[in-house]
Formats: C-alpha cells, sequence, structure tokens
C-alpha cells in the first residue's frame, strides 16, 4: 500500500529510493489511455516497454498525473528506481528530460520514454514536429527598376518642345541675313578705293565695311523695327493682366520677362521682337487686350513666347530691316522663312496644354471687322515689311487664295488646332 501510494504520489510527501513505478485505479489508467488513443491517433505513436496502471506510453513529450493533493518530486521509470528532479504538483507544469515521471494532478510534460499514470492523466506527443535548421529566413531585396527614358521626338514641325537646333538655325539664320546685307555696301565702297587708290587698300576697306555694316545691322535692327511699327513701352502697373499672364508663362518657357510693348489700334494682333530670348520685346494692339478673354490671351502670349524660345525673334527684326529697304512683304517672307506661326503655334499649344485657348483668339481675329483707314494694318506701307511677323498676318488678306502648303494663313492654322 505504501509502494502504491509513493509511485501514484497520492501523498504529498516526496521519497527517495527504489521502488515500483507507477500505480494507480486500472479504472482511471484505461481512461487516460483511451483518451491518449483519441487525441494521438494522427500522430506518431511507439509503445515502451514495462508500465503500471495501464497508463499509456509515448514517444516523445508524455505526460502523466493521478489525482489532486501534494506534488511529489519522484520520477518512476521501467526499472523502479525513482530519481528525484522535480514533479508536477497540483494544477502546476513543469518540464524535464528523463525516462519517466509520476505526479500529481497538475501537467507535466517529459521529453524520452514515460511512463506511469494513474487515472484522468493526460499526454501528449510531439515525435512528429519539424525543426528548422539554418539562419532565419530574411525578405529579399529586390534591385530597382531603371529609370524611364522619356520617347524620342523628331524635331519636326508637330514637335511639342522647341530643340537647340532650331535655336542654333535661327540665330545662324539672322546672323547670314546681316552678313549679306553688309556685302552690297562693303563691295562698293572696296571697289571704289581698289580703283581709285590700290588694290591692298580696296581689299582692307570691303573687310571692314562689311564687319561694321553686319555689326551696326544686327545691334540696330530691333530698334529699327520698334520704330517701325510704332509700338510705345506700358508699365505692368498699367497693364496688370497681360503683365501677370507673361510672367506666369515665362516660368513654363524658362525665358526671362521680356519689355511689354502697346500699338494702339483697334485690330486684334501680336509679334515679338528683339535680338535674342534674353533682350526680347512683346508687342500687343488695344484691341486684342480689349476683345480677348484670359484664356484666349494665355494662348496668344504662349503663342509669341514659342517665337522668343526659338529664337526667331531676332530673325523678325533682321527682316523687317530688310523687308523696310528692299522689297516689302516678300522680302521679309524670304527671310523669316515659311510655316514657322504654325510651329509656334503647336509650341504654345502644347506649353498651355489648351489649343482651345489659342483656337478662339484666333477665330476672334478673323471675326473681326476690317482696319479702319488709318490704322497701321491699313497702310501696304507699314504693315506690309512687318506682315509675316504678326501672330494674324491675313489682317486685310482674308480674301486671298491660300496657296497649297501655306501654313502661315490664319485660316489654315485655325482649322489644325480645331482638329486638336
Amino acid at each position: 500500500m505504501a509502494d502504491q501510494q509513493e509511485g501514484s504520489g497520492t501523498s504529498g510527501r516526496p521519497a527517495d529510493g527504489s521502488g515500483d513505478g507507477g500505480g494507480g485505479a486500472a479504472a482511471g489508467g484505461s481512461g487516460g489511455a483511451n483518451r491518449n488513443r483519441n487525441r494521438n491517433r494522427n500522430r506518431n505513436r511507439s509503445r515502451s516497454a514495462g508500465g503500471s496502471g495501464g497508463g499509456n506510453t509515448a514517444n516523445g513529450n508524455g505526460r502523466s498525473g493521478s489525482g489532486g493533493g501534494n506534488n511529489p518530486n519522484a520520477r518512476s521509470g521501467s526499472n523502479g528506481q525513482r530519481k528525484v528532479q522535480g514533479g508536477g504538483g497540483g494544477g502546476g507544469r513543469q518540464r524535464s528530460q528523463g525516462q519517466g515521471k509520476g505526479g500529481g494532478g497538475g501537467r507535466q510534460r517529459s521529453q524520452g520514454q514515460g511512463k506511469g499514470g494513474g487515472g484522468g492523466n493526460r499526454s501528449q506527443s510531439r515525435s512528429g514536429s519539424r525543426q528548422r535548421n539554418g539562419p532565419p529566413r530574411s525578405s529579399v531585396a529586390l534591385a530597382p527598376l531603371p529609370p524611364l527614358a522619356p520617347l524620342p521626338v523628331a524635331p519636326t514641325l508637330g514637335a511639342p518642345q522647341v530643340f537647340p537646333a532650331e535655336v542654333a538655325a535661327n540665330r545662324r539664320r539672322a546672323i547670314t541675313l546681316c552678313a549679306l546685307a553688309a556685302v552690297l555696301p562693303a563691295l562698293l565702297l572696296g571697289a571704289l578705293v581698289g580703283v581709285t587708290v590700290s588694290i591692298i587698300g580696296g581689299i582692307v576697306l570691303f573687310v571692314v565695311a562689311g564687319a561694321a555694316v553686319m555689326f551696326g545691322l544686327w545691334r540696330l535692327a530691333p530698334s529699327f523695327a520698334l520704330n517701325r511699327i510704332g509700338a510705345v513701352p506700358v508699365h505692368e502697373e498699367r497693364e496688370r493682366r497681360l503683365s501677370n499672364v507673361t510672367e506666369g508663362l515665362c516660368a513654363t518657357f524658362g525665358l526671362s520677362m521680356p519689355s511689354l510693348y502697346v500699338l494702339d489700334d483697334d485690330v486684334p494682333n501680336a509679334c515679338a521682337l528683339g535680338r535674342d530670348a534674353r533682350r526680347s520685346v512683346l508687342v500687343v494692339t488695344t484691341g486684342l487686350m480689349d476683345r480677348l478673354n484670359p484664356i484666349e490671351l494665355e494662348g496668344v502670349i504662349a503663342h509669341e513666347l514659342a517665337h522668343v524660345k526659338r529664337g526667331d525673334n531676332g530673325v523678325s527684326c533682321v527682316g523687317i530691316t530688310l523687308g523696310t529697304i528692299f522689297g516689302g512683304a516678300g522680302t521679309l517672307l524670304r527671310c523669316v522663312g515659311e510655316s514657322r506661326e504654325y510651329r509656334a503655334d503647336v509650341v504654345g499649344a502644347a506649353a498651355v496644354r489648351f489649343p482651345r485657348g489659342l483656337l478662339g483668339a484666333l477665330r476672334t481675329m478673323m471675326a473681326a471687322p476690317a482696319p479702319a483707314p488709318g490704322s497701321f494694318f491699313a497702310s501696304p506701307s507699314r504693315f506690309g515689311p512687318t506682315r509675316w511677323v504678326w501672330i494674324d498676318p491675313s489682317v486685310g488678306h482674308r480674301d486671298d487664295v491660300v496657296l497649297p502648303g501655306d501654313l502661315d494663313a490664319t485660316s489654315v492654322r485655325a482649322a489644325a488646332l480645331s482638329e486638336w
């Protein structure tokens, strides 16, 4: 009787020595076995030799216990020896490694071969658990995607941006026009000196006179063009709307603020003059300021700033000067080139991202009445040498036949913008 109490742990006192392990009621042992089989049905089990009290053996973590009470710190094995390493008390939980253990009504977990038990014992086996070897998993860093390269845009009339080649070509055109204009007077002076004095003197005078005429034409052409048009400078405080729109669009184009000039005329029109992008002049008429709404005015200013961005304004001033001297509108058109008004429409509309504004401005200009007598645009001698630098070069020529390939006519450009 004493051996059974020591093996099953029903007495609450610790015992050291030898004896039979296990014990316990038969009914309790069989009940524990049934519960173990139900719980370990899908787990790997192995039976160990020996045992007592109908307790179930498990290869893994075996749990055993009997009724409540005190907790003896004793383990019992198949060899009948008890080893004092720690036992499970009532309601407590312990984990030990050895061959077997018996305890009270609490839950105990052992690793190895477990034996013993009593009524109400629950045993769980974890022999099928996996252990992960190696270093812990870490997240994989993905390589960053390369930045997307912009799509190549061909330098055509429909390109929405200004290319450096366009600016360089316009600058070469302006210098070439100045050089060609300087050849004739320099040649006359050089020939005169060469015949009357000496050939060497004539050649030297030809070179010096040509360089002087070329430089003077380049420097004086902007002021000559402004005087030819008759525009006057206007202060920013007086034309606040014009100044605000121009300043905002200059930031978009990356340009410095141009000088603002106003021509007192009822015809809505505008043009860009000056030597280059750093020294540019914007000319608008009073009729333009009175007839256009803010969106249409923005489209017109964007058109003129596109001329400045491309370097057309320097060519325009030289062309006006040569057209005034040598032949009027025909000379001016050959100097500035064709289709440049259409090109400025494309760049300006792309900058503001709203082509309808410029389209509405062009339609307003086409619907405006003909120039009144005394108007700048009614005088062929004044308007003729400057015709192809204005945004509406068709003023007074609405009924002219539009030649194939003419992209500067106002009606053709308005039709093109309506397709956007």
